[in-house]
């Protein structure tokens, strides 16, 4: 059996690239609403993943990621955390806070995922 090597290099290549699934704004527009529809649907006291969300719209967890952050504006973004717990760093760090607010518990400042993630 062969294992595959890697060799990793900085590109000195400054054109932008974009994400083939975002080159068309209905595209664009159609995740975006579903990665909200989703944001929205966990409820409070519970949290959801990057890669839920992902999962559940059909794209990657970073391009999850940054549409939630996109549209941080139309619904509950800090029930949305990292797959280790950990909550979002914007807004000032206040998702820890929110999340208390609503019940959410904690381990070691992330959330207890065995408890509070939704489908738990």
């Amino acid at each position: 059996m062969r294992t595959r090597r890697w060799r990793w290099t900085l590109s000195t290549d400054t054109t932008t690239h974009t994400d083939p699934t975002l080159e068309t704004a209905p595209e664009r527009q159609r995740l975006r609403a579903a990665v909200v529809k989703t944001m929205r649907s966990v409820p409070a006291g519970r949290v959801a993943t990057y890669g839920d969300i992902a999962e559940a719209v059909g794209i990657g967890a970073r391009q999850a990621g940054r549409l939630v952050a996109q549209e941080s504006d139309s619904g509950p973004w800090w029930r949305i955390v990292y797959a280790d717990g950990t909550a979002a760093h914007c807004h000032g760090g206040t998702a820890p806070e929110l999340l208390r607010s609503e019940g959410v518990g904690f381990r070691r400042q992330r959330v207890d995922m065995t408890r509070f993630r939704i489908g738990a």
